[in-house]
């Protein structure tokens, strides 16, 4: 009876943790998480897959508005994060390039977006992928809030 009672009590302290955190750390820690989880699974090759085969295979900004398929889902899930795969923790979709041509290079995203981020100078990163949120406020033109503040690589 003790053993029944101290695991329905450390049942409720984990959701109560786990609670407390999601709602102390908010959008940004969830979706910040979810981008590492994609960043190891998500490929070029993968978003080629999703974006179907007459879409064109430039390196320009998308937008994660595909269906992930269910093991996709099943392998990026993150219970109890508001940021979902196609969703950051504010409800917008996440911006992604990939390197279509396997050139090892990307175009910088923030000279893509209109205005460009002032100051950046750099035309491409070395990478195969960048993921990122446009933040807060969904625009990926507003850089301030753009999720990390660095790109995934």
């Amino acid at each position: 009876m003790i053993v029944v009672i101290i695991a329905v009590l450390a049942w409720f302290f984990v959701g109560y943790i786990g609670r407390k955190n999601s709602i102390e750390y908010g959008p940004w820690n969830g979706t910040y998480f979810m981008m590492g989880a994609m960043k190891g699974l998500i490929t070029p090759e993968y978003v080629a897959s999703k974006i179907g085969a007459t879409s064109p295979r430039d390196e320009v900004l998308l937008r994660t508005d595909w269906q992930f398929d269910d093991a996709m889902v099943k392998e990026i899930n993150m219970p109890g994060s508001i940021a979902t795969p196609n969703k950051d923790g504010w409800g917008s979709l996440y911006y992604i390039i990939c390197d279509f041509n396997n050139d090892g290079k990307v175009p910088n995203p923030e000279l893509l977006t209109v205005p460009p981020k002032p100051g950046a100078t750099q035309k491409e990163l070395s990478a195969r992928m960048v993921i990122f949120s446009a933040g807060k406020d969904g625009d990926p033109a507003t850089w301030e809030d753009n999720q990390p503040p660095y790109f995934t690589k």
